[in-house]
């Protein structure tokens, strides 16, 4: 099995150009008293951004990595772009859960759990 580096070089080149773009959303759209503060909640969005952005991406990728040949729903990927499509695709369905019921509601929680009064005796985590 043949990988096209081609495609591989492809998805290294848009997900920096992806990460790029969205690093300047964030900077350019930050509330101006969160500077240089809440940095896992501006994570998270960089994630999230890149991750739906990303889900999106996939379909075009697989279509590319199928190269129009019927066979290469798993029978003959010889002529195929080499890249396992259904590990990638499980990969991006399980990101977008563990965003959605893990990490975006901990996030909130964790954001909101500081409210401001300067009476840091325990940590936000701890609230």
């Amino acid at each position: 099995m043949e990988i096209d580096w081609f495609l591989v070089s492809m998805i290294c080149l848009v997900f920096v150009i992806l990460i790029i773009t969205n690093i300047y959303l964030i900077v350019h759209f930050q509330h101006p008293s969160d500077k240089n503060e809440a940095l896992f909640p501006k994570l998270l969005v960089l994630m999230g951004l890149t991750l739906s952005q990303l889900t999106i991406l996939l379909l075009p990728l697989d279509v590319a990595n199928n190269s129009g040949y019927a066979g290469c729903d798993g029978y003959d990927i010889s002529v195929c772009g080499g890249l396992n499509m259904e590990i990638a695709w499980e990969i991006v369905y399980f990101s977008v859960l563990a965003f959605v019921v893990l990490l975006i509601p901990f996030a909130i929680f964790y954001y909101e759990a500081d409210d401001g009064m300067g009476n840091h005796q325990e940590s936000q985590l701890c609230r």
